[in-house]
Formats: C-alpha cells, sequence, structure tokens
C-alpha cells in the first residue's frame, strides 16, 4: 500500500511560528513576575496578534490543501491494450506500475480474454483533515482482468499484478481499517476502457484513465 505525501514548506512556517508565539507567551508570563503587566501587556499581545496570524494562515492554508488534497491525483500506471490478430476477444496489455522511493516500477505483458480491459486498484480513503496535512490516499494496484463487449462472461481467471490482495479484502471484512481514526473508508475500485495507450490516475477516492 503507498501513501504519497505532500508536505510543503508552507506546513513547516506555521509550525514554526506557533513555536514562536508558545515561546512568547511562556517568556511573557515568566516576566510578569518581576517587572508586573508591563512586560505582560507589552510581550503577551505579541505573542497572542501572531497566533490569531498563525490561525489565519492556517485556516487559509488548511482550506486550501484540503482542495488540493481532494483533486490531487497520482500517476500510478501505464497502460497500451492492443487487439490480438486472428485471436478474436483477446487484447494483449503492456502494464507499467510506477513505484516510489519504497516501491520498485514494474513493467510485465499479459494476454488478457475480451474486447476491454479492467485494472482494479485497493483504496484506503483518509480523513479530510489528514489530506490537509498533505497525506494522499493510500492505494495499491492489484488485479487485471478482461471484459467482452456482448456481455459474454470471460473464462480466465484475474491476474494479481501486483501481489494477492485477499489479506486486505479480509481485513476490510473485520473492519479493521475502519478502527483507525485516520481513514474515513477501504475499498476496491476499477476502471475499464477500450483498446489503446492510456495513463493511469489514483484520487481520493477512485481509480481512473485518460488516453496519452
Amino acid at each position: 500500500m503507498v501513501f504519497p505525501v505532500d508536505f510543503g514548506w508552507i506546513q513547516v512556517l506555521l509550525g514554526l511560528m506557533f513555536v514562536v508565539a508558545i515561546i512568547l507567551i511562556i517568556t511573557a508570563l515568566i516576566k510578569e513576575r518581576e517587572v508586573r503587566w508591563r512586560v505582560l501587556s507589552r510581550r503577551g499581545s505579541g505573542a497572542l496578534v501572531l497566533i490569531l496570524v498563525a490561525v489565519l494562515i492556517l485556516w487559509v492554508t488548511t482550506l486550501l490543501q484540503t482542495y488540493l488534497g481532494l483533486t490531487g491525483e497520482v500517476k500510478a500506471a501505464h497502460v497500451v491494450a492492443k487487439t490480438v490478430a486472428n485471436s478474436p476477444h483477446t487484447l494483449e496489455v503492456d502494464l507499467t506500475l510506477y513505484g516510489d522511493k519504497d516501491h520498485a516500477q514494474k513493467q510485465a505483458s499479459y494476454l488478457v480474454e475480451g474486447d476491454m480491459w479492467a485494472l482494479q486498484a485497493n483504496i484506503v480513503e483518509l480523513e479530510p483533515w489528514v489530506n490537509a496535512l498533505g497525506f494522499h490516499s493510500g492505494y495499491k494496484v492489484t488485479r487485471l482482468f478482461g471484459e467482452r463487449l456482448d456481455g459474454t462472461a470471460v473464462k480466465q481467471n484475474q491476474i494479481f499484478v501486483n501481489g494477492s490482495d485477499q489479506g486486505f479484502f479480509q481485513q476490510m471484512q473485520s473492519r479493521r481499517w475502519y478502527t483507525n481514526p485516520f481513514v474515513r473508508s477501504a475499498y476496491g475500485n476499477a476502471v475499464i476502457s477500450m483498446p489503446g495507450s492510456y495513463d493511469v490516475y489514483i484520487s481520493q477516492d477512485a481509480i481512473k484513465t485518460r488516453p496519452d
């Protein structure tokens, strides 16, 4: 499971502002014993103003980060699907799964029964306030399979492209994903498309494709 993180400089700046504000308040309270309210009013007011400014910036930043988080996408894979000559209802699918620092990129080709290809991902949707901190929902692309345009069921089993996901669904059934206060929901989601070349994206709550 991959949980992309986008933690920028503005979150660091806000954290530093809060630390400075707290230091100013503590300093003002200590000095108040020596010079009474003169220092408290001067330094304490400055600290309170700094906190108010920091809260305002945090509020605006949270709104922007939430919007970017909810509309943000991660390019997870690339698919090139072609029909196979003289083999009806058969596709050759070249699949590239993009990696990150903890997961190596994978590339493989598969023969898939059907006129359309489908790619499934497991998604762990995080709470909006977690997205606001820069965390993208978790995902793992797991299954590749085909479907026929005429509605006839294919006989080929689904292909695991990134390891089995049976443990994920067992945890979902036992609601272990839902015991985490950071998690909003966990589920499987699939995209279905015709032959062609596509980039595959994972948003906060779905898997989707766009022709490249």
